[in-house]
């Protein structure tokens, strides 16, 4: 890759782990064969598991001695989780990947590339490799060749996908615990740029994306993720986020009405139907808790 070749120091990964016995090792086997040449550690960060994760990272952090382990204390979270690894890290640079997906040899090489010349980067997701087809129908593949921009106001990373320089994370007083699921990558990384930052789109930074396989899970998710968009709205709306459409909002309801016979088709048919219902039903359930209207 060309660019900015001036050496960053220490890089740190952080990945928030719950209860991963049956994915982090092999995102801890992708993290061991990166390209990137320069010193690295990786820091997972223990988020309220009860299964054999602890377990199986005392093996593997006799395989990788720059793995660290800590504990997530208090109330679990994705974004307590990160703010934990971010203070444990001891790099300039912070990569953020989670613990369920797998990321190309290039991805520490290629978010670090865009980190030289930016504060903030994300990079890109792929969603076929590990998926079957129940997964694709409710999230089908897109292509990813740039940010993340759901809402019509401003890009923003995945959380699964990002980095950052220490410290923007120290300006900006770490992530919003507060949302523990569904914006919570969004808003820390709005805040950035509300704040001046800019962005960068890594697209040789690729993580292999795993998505929720069975419709119960979907919904659950897609519940969440609805939920957190009038917490989004009342935070920004103030700062220039649009609010939803009124007519948008009516329309989706419809054809969620007319498709619903679907619920009773096979789960490739379900799953993107559970999983709008799902969205707009948190949605409605949290504009009535933050008083925002986000439908």
């Amino acid at each position: 890759m060309s660019g900015n070749t001036r050496p960053v120091g220490l890089v740190s990964v952080v990945m928030p782990a719950r209860n991963a016995e049956t994915t982090i090792a092999a995102q801890l086997e992708a993290l061991s064969r990166q390209t990137y040449p320069d010193p690295w550690e990786v820091v997972v960060v223990l988020d309220g598991s009860n299964d054999g994760t602890r377990e199986l990272l005392r093996h593997w952090q006799r395989r990788m001695p720059q793995l660290r382990v800590v504990e997530s204390a208090g109330a679990r979270g994705v974004n307590r989780a990160r703010n934990t690894g971010c203070r444990h890290a001891r790099g300039e640079f912070v990569l953020v990947c989670d613990a369920d997906d797998v990321v190309a040899p290039g991805w520490m090489e290629g978010l670090v590339e865009a980190l030289r010349t930016s504060p903030a980067a994300g990079g890109a997701l792929e969603r076929r490799l590990l998926n079957g087809p129940v997964a694709l129908a409710a999230r089908p593949p897109k292509k990813a060749d740039a940010l993340l921009d759901t809402f019509g106001f401003l890009p923003y990373p995945a959380g699964a996908n990002c980095g950052f320089h220490r410290e923007l994370w120290n300006h900006l007083g770490g992530f919003d615990e507060s949302y523990r699921y569904g914006g919570d990558d969004t808003e820390f990384f709005w805040r950035a740029q509300l704040a001046g930052h800019r962005l960068a789109f890594a697209p040789h930074a690729v993580v292999h994306y795993r998505l929720r396989a069975e419709v119960p899970a979907i919904a659950r998710q897609f519940y969440s993720y609805g939920r957190s968009h009038p917490k989004l709205y009342r935070d920004f709306a103030g700062r220039g986020m649009p609010s939803s459409r009124l007519g948008d909002a009516a329309r989706a309801w419809w054809t969620l009405l007319v498709h619903a016979p679907h619920l009773a088709g096979p789960a490739d048919r379900r799953a993107p139907f559970v999983a709008q219902l799902a969205l707009r039903a948190g949605r409605l359930v949290s504009s009535a808790r933050h008083r925002r209207c986000y439908l």
